[in-house]
């Protein structure tokens, strides 16, 4: 009986020190995501991602909002009244 407490002491004891190790290191992420997000913010710059890849970019924010103006002026793209999703779906019923 003693021994069985002693195994499951033990193991608790583990994994109490796997799980302190794994925080640390989440701690540790968490913290430098934060100062990237402080700098990002400080310096006017978003992270965007990357046309067709999975590479990320790091573009200030002005230069972004006139990509996007552009593009929409360019392919005429319309801000619509009304969302026609439910319409459609009437209509396919």
């Amino acid at each position: 009986m003693q021994i069985t407490f002693r195994h499951l002491a033990a193991k608790k004891v583990k994994q109490i020190k796997t799980s302190n190790r794994l925080n640390t290191m989440h701690k540790r992420h968490q913290y430098n995501i934060n100062q990237i997000k402080k700098i990002l913010q400080h310096s006017n710059l978003t992270v965007a991602k990357a046309d067709k890849t999975k590479a990320i970019v790091m573009m200030d924010n002005e230069v972004l909002r006139q990509n996007i103006d552009t593009f929409i002026q360019e392919n005429n793209i319309m801000m619509l009244s009304k969302d026609p999703t439910e319409s459609y779906q009437k209509l396919l019923q």
